[in-house]
């Protein structure tokens, strides 16, 4: 979701709030003015009730509009910051109920990345710890052939497959040479697709998701293919000998 549907969606939650205390301080109103009688004059009750009736329209119209927004699933959704991104990615995730595949393409750890990063990983964890045997998290971290400084966040990781029933972990490590892929993507329920891409040093993202039974299918499709080349535990690859300084 970008900043602009954000925003909107903000405006419309504060719209709804405002007129649902509109429509209550005039009940209110009314039922005090019926037991206590206060109001002498009561020629402006007339326009009072079509304010009411005016009130209540506008709020079924805005109601109507997020219930719209809702079913209809909003497909394709883009994220222009890893607040965005993250912050819906694990909001997601929080409300799924049976699997989720992810791909982690970075070469520092989320912590030194940014806070949202730190967050997400660490929900995700959270999220895999509950209801053991009934739900699923697989993770494929991709690495570069040499990767000091994420290795202990690696060795972490590992560990904590190794404690969790439900959180499962596989290094693909690339050969020599060849460059890291950026992309980061998490299949959740069958159902929706998050796709970020790495846009600085600290691990800052883009992305969108998609939700659609058909992509989703399509890129766990990839993962499980990424998962099959994967190794379950790999050791970082042993650091080449020095040369006998010249004298």
């Amino acid at each position: 979701m970008n900043n602009d549907e954000i925003e909107q969606s903000r405006m419309e939650a504060l719209e709804s709030k405002l007129i649902t205390l509109a429509l209550t301080v005039a009940l209110a109103v009314s039922l005090a003015d019926n037991i206590f009688h206060f109001i002498k004059n009561q020629d402006w009750t007339i326009p009072l009730i079509f304010l009411t009736m005016l009130v209540f329209l506008r709020w079924l119209d805005v109601t109507r509009r997020r219930v719209v927004s809702i079913a209809s699933g909003a497909p394709l959704r883009t994220y222009d910051s890893s607040s965005a991104f993250y912050g819906e990615a694990l909001h997601a995730i929080s409300r799924s109920s049976k699997s989720v595949y992810a791909v982690f393409s970075h070469d520092t750890a989320p912590g030194q990345q940014t806070e949202e990063s730190r967050r997400y990983y660490t929900g995700t964890i959270r999220w895999a710890r509950k209801m053991p045997g009934k739900r699923s998290l697989h993770r494929v971290i991709r690495l570069p052939n040499s990767s000091p400084d994420i290795q202990q966040w690696v060795d972490e990781q590992i560990d904590l497959a190794s404690r969790i029933e439900n959180y499962h972990v596989k290094l693909l490590r690339y050969p020599p040479g060849m460059e890291l892929e950026g992309e980061n993507f998490a299949v959740i329920d069958s159902s929706v697709v998050f796709l970020g891409f790495a846009v600085d040093d600290r691990g800052e993202m883009r992305g969108f998701s998609v939700r659609d039974a058909r992509v989703a299918a399509a890129f766990e499709h990839h993962f499980r293919e990424l998962w099959r080349l994967a190794n379950a535990n790999p050791q970082p690859p042993a650091p080449e000998p020095r040369r006998p300084a010249e004298v």
